[in-house]
């Protein structure tokens, strides 16, 4: 409630100031008007908001075909509703103001209107395809795909007088020890309620667009895009299709006279078609790929693209020959296996000293690796390792003559890098970094494999 917002203000001020000296003679006015003023009456309560309106529906969309008879066609957007208008803010109650008493008052105030709620805009006209052989039928048909009406704002409620005081002014005589004087009191008005604003008128539905079509057969379905489990596309060609468009201007003058219909238009232009198949290469078995789903995509000239989902790296080639394209499969991994690696043993010392690395995935056989090494040493007491400085003994690739093979077990033979051998002996401080990176044809990922120890 407004008064009880004034009388809060002033309270949260002295609240603010207690920590000046009590003396401060800008603190008396203060606190005396703060004690002194006293609200009566309730506030009027605030009118309810008005609802929105109803957006309008797009037109139906509708077929013909010009067969050199007069038609008329509609596909016109429905009106949008009117908003709601605001509810007016209540009267406040204005009780019988209190006499003679030693202290300022404060009388209610009027509600608020609520604000009007905004108008529904209208629907879209909807889309009118015909079919046509002869330019000149078009002149026959008239077309109406006119956007719906908006609806209108509400409107914003009226606000409330506030209550007006009987008394504006008076005076209390107040005597102590035989001395009197007279203190001034006031009463001021409550606040009128503030009027709610209208809404916002809805827009004007959009014209329907015009899609012509230079022949009378209806045209096929399309799907320039697909998307089949690999079986599918091993099995035999996946069908695509796609009809093209161009984007013209000057619809309705094509048509019969005072057609309402969006200016630009799409006019059928060609119909595209294509197949995509997938040949398997690799040297693994295609069995526990079966299931991964592939999307052959046929583009506006006439190009297909296979795509695998990235959770499988694919290497391959695509050709096309025609209107059939091939993709061959050469090597395949799934991408979450490709970085499934940990460190194993280490072994020996000085110029003998090895790593282990094994691939848990076991996909060694069908991925390329690679090998980096950032290998630092420091010497100290292993008991307070916060007080070892590093110092870099190697950082680089480690050269392939380092590096065997057996199977999904890789063996670096560290001791052989251009780095002295002591750095390789029991009892030298470790912390070293293994970037190892994995790659099948344009894919690649990178796992580190971190160790800090002493040797």
């Amino acid at each position: 409630m407004r008064s009880q917002a004034k009388v809060g203000m002033i309270l949260t001020a002295i609240a603010l100031t207690t920590t000046i000296p009590f003396a401060d003679p800008l603190l008396t006015p203060l606190i005396a008007l703060a004690d002194n003023i006293r609200s009566y009456g309730t506030d009027g309560s605030a009118g309810r908001n008005g609802r929105n309106g109803r957006n309008g529906e797009a037109g139906r969309p509708r077929t013909v075909r010009a067969d050199g008879t007069p038609q008329q066609v509609y596909a016109i957007g429905t009106s949008g509703s009117d908003g709601e208008d605001g509810e007016n803010g209540e009267r406040p109650y204005c009780r019988a103001q209190p006499r003679d008493v030693d202290y300022d008052l404060q009388a209610a105030d009027g509600g608020s209107g609520g604000n009007g709620g905004s108008g529904g805009d209208g629907g879209n006209g909807g889309e009118v395809t015909i079919y046509y052989i002869d330019p000149a039928d078009l002149r026959l048909i008239y077309v109406d795909a006119q956007g719906g009406q908006p609806g209108r704002g509400g409107r914003g409620g009226l606000g409330a007088d506030g209550c007006e005081c009987d008394d504006h002014g008076w005076r209390v005589q107040v005597c102590e020890d035989g001395n009197c004087e007279e203190d001034r009191y006031i009463c001021r008005d409550g606040d009128d309620g503030s009027y709610g604003r209208n809404g916002r008128d809805g827009r004007v539905g959009e014209f329907g667009q015009m899609r012509l079509i230079n022949q009378l057969d209806p045209l096929l379905p399309e799907t320039p895009t697909q998307t089949q489990s690999l079986e599918t596309f091993l099995q035999r060609p996946v069908q695509l299709s796609s009809n093209l468009w161009e984007t013209r201007s000057g619809a309705a003058p094509l048509l019969a006279s005072g057609s309402l219909v969006a200016d630009v238009y799409q006019a059928y232009v060609e119909r595209v078609e294509g197949a995509a198949q997938v040949v398997w290469e690799a040297p693994r078995s295609q069995t526990a790929f079966l299931a991964v789903s592939p999307t052959a995509i046929l583009q506006d000239s006439g190009a297909i693209q296979v795509q695998f989902p990235d959770t499988l790296w694919v290497e391959g080639r695509q050709e096309q020959t025609g209107d059939l394209a091939t993709y061959t499969v050469t090597g395949v991994v799934r991408a979450n296996e490709a970085t499934r690696l940990a460190l194993g043993n280490m072994n020996g010392q000085g110029a003998d000293f090895t790593v282990a690395v094994v691939d848990l995935a076991a996909e060694s056989d069908h991925l390329e690796t690679r090998f980096e090494l950032l290998y630092r040493t420091a010497r100290g007491n292993n008991r307070d390792d916060r007080r070892l400085r590093y110092t870099t003994r190697y950082e680089g690739e480690i050269p392939a003559d380092l590096i065997t093979r057996d199977n999904n077990r890789f063996v670096l033979a560290l001791g052989g890098l251009p780095v002295d051998a002591r750095y390789f002996r029991p009892g030298t401080h470790v912390r070293a970094e293994l970037r190892v990176t994995r790659s099948l044809g344009a894919n690649s990922a990178t796992q580190t494999l971190e160790w800090q120890r002493q040797l």
